[in-house]
């Protein structure tokens, strides 16, 4: 790379330097430059200027190099309140909350005063962190300095006591200001939803003086984590103005609750909107892509994100392998997981999780054993899905070990999910009672999941007896849910009992019991299409259905079999 810098003459060098330092790194885009504007710094002996190395520095933790911006840091002889800070913002705007404390005690311990601005970063790593008390002794510090007039604090003590739930304090700080400003406004609109005191919220935004579009995305979000999608929507439709926040807000809504399909074609009309997508949004489509299937769609976002070159963080990196592995592209998760920098626990799980459903159990448990190498500790998902591919593989020792691992080498304690998940790979391998001393001790109550699973366990085994017991649970627990029915009376009918069959279905009829339709996605050229068992709503269903028959006629004369004693009966018909 050509030299950005021209010479320099050694007279007045401190004013040139600086002058000339500030003008580089404002040009400045990528980290090749700002290591080269590193170097000449060094090279004409300037390193120990306090303000050209700060300056330096934040530079480099803007751009998110904080690894490069720590070791620029630790270098910097005498860093003065401003260095220390800008550090700390590093950390605070990477959500290295835990790191940003720490460095905010060593500045203390080394005699360098905080300024408003360190106390500003302070306030929202406390909130973020819901480290009440601590922020309250940065709030008496502030007051002790005579800062508490500053408006940027203002507003952050009244985020921080709103987002701890602490509502009072943060009214009362509120009613303090003599005007209160917008930030504030917005800062109370957070509060109340995040305290779920939705009302509140909603009469304080038709009351406030004038909005922006930060008032519009806090009503957005709050309606979303409240999961009041519908009044989310029709706010969405009326904003004056929708910055990048407002679109991604309202597409990650429809996403948590479900809504997939409704998350895309929001997508898609953020697009013709010309609004252009961040690493963020991206991450939320791919979600909404892996619950759904479109496979399709989530290849374009990552060509669009490597053609964009938008910055590939963790994130972004775990949801394409999320994506690719639920839409069944394990070999593209892989790749996508081998190309990653820095993985995170999210991204190991990702990939464990992936391949079990695969059916890859034992790569499932290297990968387990490979990432336990590389010093990542698991977490309770890490184990689902670790135990998942003992069940898909039939590892039922290894499944018991790493159960035992669990608690007495982890310290985790096993939730409903592993016990499901034990009780699977019991079941599986014909091992009936054993999952049935695992559920009876089991420390919480089994839900219908775990009795399910023991369920099916005896129909794939014949075992009429335990299927008895555990209807009767099943009844108890749930006994409205059509699906458990079903499978009851297909376990009688595979046993040839049919009277206990026909019992089950009469008591499905006199207690109005339906079940729930089956479900199935196919994507065809960007378009996912939804079929629902006896639904004839899809404008090709005709053709398909004379597809169907052509394929039963080519697998009749291919001399193919069907195992009667698979056949469910389709209790829907007859109630």
């Amino acid at each position: 790379m050509p030299s950005v810098f021209p010479a320099c003459p050694r007279r007045n060098l401190t004013t040139n330097l600086r002058r000339g330092t500030l003008s580089r790194l404002q040009a400045s885009r990528s980290i090749g430059e700002l290591k080269q504007i590193h170097a000449h710094v060094v090279r004409q002996e300037a390193d120990r200027d306090v303000f050209v190395a700060t300056k330096l520095l934040e530079s480099v933790v803007v751009a998110g190099h904080l690894d490069y911006g720590r070791r620029l840091f630790d270098c910097i002889e005498l860093p003065n309140a401003y260095t220390w800070t800008t550090m700390i913002r590093g950390f605070v705007e990477a959500k290295c909350y835990e790191k940003a404390v720490e460095l905010y005690y060593r500045m203390r311990s080394v005699g360098v005063p905080p300024n408003n601005f360190t106390f500003l970063f302070m306030l929202k790593t406390y909130s973020f962190m819901g480290s009440c008390h601590e922020g309250r002794i940065i709030h008496g510090k502030i007051f002790r300095n005579g800062l508490d007039c500053d408006d940027y604090l203002h507003n952050a003590l009244v985020s921080f006591y709103a987002k701890c739930g602490e509502l009072e304090s943060a009214q009362k700080l509120f009613e303090e200001m003599p005007q209160g400003n917008l930030a504030t406004w917005n800062a109370m609109l957070n509060g109340y939803f995040i305290s779920g005191d939705v009302k509140v919220a909603q009469k304080l935004f038709d009351d406030m003086p004038e909005r922006n579009v930060v008032s519009w995305n806090t009503m957005l979000g709050g309606y979303s984590r409240s999961g009041m999608l519908d009044l989310a929507r029709s706010l969405f439709e009326v904003m004056p103005k929708k910055d990048l926040l407002s679109w991604s807000t309202m597409i990650s809504g429809y996403i948590q609750s479900g809504q997939a399909s409704e998350a895309l074609e929001l997508f898609h009309k953020m697009q013709l909107a010309g609004v252009g997508p961040d690493a963020v949004t991206m991450a939320s489509v791919l979600s909404a892509c892996a619950q759904i299937g479109a496979l399709d769609i989530g290849k374009w976002v990552h060509a669009y994100v490597e053609r964009k070159k938008l910055r590939h963080d963790v994130v972004l990196s775990t949801s394409l392998i999320d994506m690719y592995a639920k839409c069944g592209l394990i070999d593209m998760a892989l790749q996508v997981f081998n190309t990653m920098q820095h993985r995170n626990l999210y991204s190991w799980n990702a990939m464990i999780c992936g391949l079990a459903m695969h059916g890859l159990g034992h790569e499932a448990l290297e990968f387990f054993a490979h990432m336990e190498k590389s010093c990542m500790k698991p977490n309770q998902i890490t184990f689902v899905g670790v135990l998942c591919a003992c069940c898909h593989v039939g590892c039922v020792e290894e499944a018991r070990r790493q159960f035992r691992r669990m608690t007495e080498h982890f310290g985790i304690d096993p939730t409903i999910e592993h016990y499901g998940c034990m009780v699977d790979v019991l079941g599986r391998a014909g091992l009936i009672d054993e999952a049935k001393e695992v559920i009876e001790e089991m420390p919480m109550q089994p839900n219908i999941v775990v009795w399910g699973a023991l369920l099916a366990a005896c129909k794939i085994h014949g075992n009429m007896e335990v299927s008895a017991a555990v209807v009767k649970h099943l009844m108890e627990l749930a006994p409205s849910e059509g699906g458990c029915y079903v499978l009851v009376s297909n376990i009688y009918a595979a046993g040839r009992r049919w009277d206990e069959a026909a019992k089950m279905r009469k008591t499905m009829r006199e207690m109005g019991v339906e079940k729930t339709p089956g479900c199935s996605c196919i994507e065809v050229n960007s378009v996912v299409h939804e079929f629902v068992v006896h639904d004839q709503s899809h404008p090709q269903w005709e053709q398909i259905i004379e597809l169907l028959d052509e394929l039963n006629i080519h697998l009749e004369e291919e001399g193919y079999l069907p195992d009667p004693s698979l056949l469910l009966y389709d209790i829907a018909e007859e109630i």
